[in-house]
């Protein structure tokens, strides 16, 4: 009598049995049976906004749902039409009560191994099921009513290494900032006891390694602005339409100085997972187009979350960071009201100091070999321009951009170089800065004058001249030769467009013709590639009105 033989041998299913209790103790239950991924809901509670996690688009809606691996520390990042991008780090929080039924079962004779290893593994820690990501940064546009604005520069002004701060702290869904605002008390009292004693020690002597490290800190960082531009150019605040005669009467310049920056490393349950959140103290300088400080306004805000993906550079996170927290701070500006008072458009440019007479030029420059004589060099410690004789007893124009200072209001002290080489002190009788132009009175008698008229006089296409010092005091009396394209008149400009090459230091020269008659005062030219020997002036008849005066 034949036996018939089993499909699947004794031993084989020993073999079987034996690798899955082995797979059992190494790996144990949460190994097997807990699930990667976990299902979660992000609220934004806007229709229009777009979740992306990890750079992978998750949804879009007021509610978004997805299954995410558990991993450690995920980028959460939310687009929506009208709020700055909002950047959000969600790490793994708590056990969830599947994992401890999961480790009931390693208790089991035979399974030791697990215990070490299963509270360890990502899976077995879970993230929140709700986040909420609503967008708090709104855009803001520029009413007609509003002045443009300008990005001048924002810098990492760093003085010292101790404005660089980096801090720990345990990641919290509900007290986060309070935890940072303690961990910064702990570590600042901790560090002042260590710099009172390490003063003590060097006795206020200090190394060359010291100043070296201190002017390390200190960059201009470009990006920054660039981002702030795009935001502005966003919301309207950048007038895109009128580029080469802007409004300069109605734009604000902002300029940024970081003095000092504080990194937190935010680390979630278990060490599973962290990211980075920064907090800069920003000093913005609200100015005009002269580069005049109208005001200062310190600042600090915190940027979003930042994760390290593998194949970032360290370097490219903080830049990121610290651009977030810059742009927040913009945008907090016009939240707090702290932009309102200076954003009003302007629309009375006209001068408002009493009618002045000037003695009438009894020797009016006759030719252009005379015009030398009546030509000067404005200098201050800042720079230096060109400016000219509207009277032989010592009246002198010139641009207000030469003699602006670094705060509103406050003119630079002048010296007067005349084309002798005599240096004289100059005051500053009257200007419009509406309209660029300045006044300046010194102690001399000129030989020539130019004579200012209220008439237009000039052709298009008529040859012009003028004389200055380009780029240096050196190249004082530096004579130059164009053609008067046109007048411009545009976005509450009147400019004479001209052929002509001039550089920053003719900014308030005079232009004239053969006959040495005035036509305008040099003040502006455009830079950029593949430009060359386009510049402006201001028109010559207008220069009266401007600044209010006439001859007797």
């Amino acid at each position: 009598m034949t036996h018939a033989r089993p499909l699947i041998s004794v031993s084989f299913l020993a073999k079987i049995s034996l690798v899955l209790f082995l797979c059992g103790s190494l790996n144990g239950c949460v190994a097997f049976f807990y699930p990667k991924k976990q299902k979660m809901t992000f609220n934004t509670g806007n229709k229009d906004a777009t979740v992306y996690i990890d750079k992978e688009e998750a949804g879009k809606g007021r509610v978004v749902t997805e299954k995410v691996v558990k991993g450690g520390a995920l980028q959460i990042v939310v687009k929506a039409p009208g709020y700055k991008d909002s950047y959000t780090a969600i790490v793994q929080t708590h056990r969830a009560p599947g994992f401890w039924i999961c480790i009931l079962f390693d208790l089991f004779p035979g399974c030791g191994y697990p215990l070490y290893i299963d509270p360890w593994l990502p899976k077995g820690l879970s993230y929140d099921k709700e986040i909420n990501l609503k967008s708090e940064d709104k855009l803001v546009n520029r009413n007609p009513g509003d002045k443009y604005i300008d990005i001048s520069n924002i810098r990492l002004d760093l003085k010292d290494k101790k404005n660089i701060k980096s801090y720990s702290v345990a990641y919290s869904s509900t007290t986060l900032l309070k935890d940072i605002d303690v961990a910064e008390k702990k570590k600042d009292f901790k560090d002042n006891k260590a710099d009172a004693k390490q003063a003590k020690k060097k006795k206020g002597k200090k190394s060359l390694v010291d100043e070296a490290d201190v002017n390390d800190l200190t960059y201009d960082d470009t990006k920054f602005s660039a981002n702030v531009y795009k935001t502005l150019k966003a919301t309207g605040f950048v007038d895109t339409v009128n580029r080469v005669f802007a409004d300069n009467n109605n734009t604000l310049v902002l300029e940024g100085s970081i003095r000092k920056v504080y990194i937190y490393t935010i680390i979630g349950k278990k060490m599973r997972g962290s990211y980075f959140k920064s907090k800069i103290f920003l000093r913005w300088y609200i100015k005009n187009t002269y580069n005049e400080i109208i005001d200062s306004l310190d600042t600090k805000e915190y940027s979003g979350d930042f994760v390290i993906h593998g194949g970032d550079k360290d370097d490219h996170l903080w830049e990121k960071m610290y651009g977030d927290a810059v742009d927040i701070s913009y945008l907090r500006l016009h939240k707090d009201g702290k932009l309102a008072k200076y954003l009003k458009t302007e629309s009375n440019f006209a001068c408002t100091d009493p009618m002045l007479s000037l003695n009438a030029v009894r020797a009016p420059v006759k030719e252009r070999g005379d015009a030398s004589i009546p030509s000067v060099i404005v200098k201050t410690k800042d720079g230096h321009g060109s400016g000219f004789a509207i009277t032989e007893d010592g009246y002198i124009i010139t641009n207000y951009h030469v003699v602006a200072g670094k705060v509103s209001g406050k003119l630079n002290s002048i010296k007067v170089i005349t084309s002798s080489g005599e240096e004289l002190a100059g005051t500053v009788v009257r200007y419009n800065k509406y309209r660029d132009l300045a006044l300046i009175k010194v102690d001399k008698k000129f030989e020539k004058a130019f004579k200012v008229s209220n008439v237009k006089s000039f052709k298009n296409l008529m040859d012009v001249y003028t004389i200055g010092a380009p780029k240096s005091v050196e190249l004082g009396q530096s004579f130059s030769a164009g053609v008067l394209s046109n007048e411009r008149k545009a976005n509450n400009n009147n400019l004479l467009q001209l052929g002509m090459s001039v550089n920053g230091g003719n900014s308030g020269g005079p232009l004239f013709d053969t006959n040495g008659n005035l036509h305008g005062v040099i003040v502006s030219k455009l830079i950029g590639a593949n430009t060359e020997g386009v510049s402006f002036a201001i028109p010559g008849y207008l220069i009266g009105e401007y600044l209010n005066i006439q001859y007797q």
